[in-house]
């Protein structure tokens, strides 16, 4: 049920964009397995580059695993440097090309609930959502600042920057000092001539 609704969603994505289907032909009738835990589901990319749940048990080509953070970072936040962090299994040209359309497909809200309420309220549904996210997004920044200003400034508890700035001077200044006293015991070593033994 869950690998259907999921492939579902998938290939509603894939419908819209015709370079990632055209990407996942090539590997038309082998099977891709996700594991997600707790979850794991397996597909199979069918001749026109979308893909159907697999209906038996079979060894995927290739084996794609994911944490829950990871895939957040990967799908919902759309960022590049998660997909290094992929773990893959078999066929590295099949996962690297399911991660990168995986990574790189958008949902275009707009455009599903236009066609339910029309253009101009589905602009104005999609204008309120990231209006409201980008107002989560403030608020969460003033939060963080404020918490790190509460820390640095009221309690005490974290160094503020000029603190941290002038600790990092003295110890170069210490630094500095230590390798002047270092090479003047040495020039005081090699210039002492040696004591005679009685």
């Amino acid at each position: 049920m869950l690998e259907a609704v999921a492939a579902a969603a998938i290939n509603h994505l894939l419908q819209g964009a015709g370079w990632a289907r055209e990407r996942l032909m090539p590997f038309s009738g082998r099977s891709v397995r996700f594991l997600l835990p707790p979850f794991s589901s397996t597909f199979l990319i069918a001749a026109d580059g979308t893909l159907r749940p697999a209906v038996v048990d079979v060894d995927p080509a290739a084996t794609i695993k994911l944490t829950p953070a990871l895939a957040i970072r990967l799908v919902l936040l759309k960022n590049e440097s998660a997909r290094s962090e992929v773990e893959v299994e078999g066929d590295t040209a099949l996962a690297a090309a399911l991660t990168r359309i995986v990574g790189t497909l958008r949902w275009d809200v707009e455009e599903d609930v236009s066609r339910v309420v029309g253009d101009v309220a589905a602009h104005r549904i999609g204008s309120a959502g990231r209006a409201l996210l980008d107002w989560q997004a403030a608020v969460a920044a003033n939060i963080a600042r404020s918490f790190g200003e509460y820390l640095t400034e009221e309690r005490g508890a974290v160094a503020n920057r000029e603190a941290l700035r002038a600790f990092a001077e003295a110890v170069d200044e210490l630094r500095d000092d230590v390798e002047r006293l270092e090479k003047r015991i040495q020039r005081l070593s090699g210039s002492t001539p040696p004591r005679a033994r009685g």
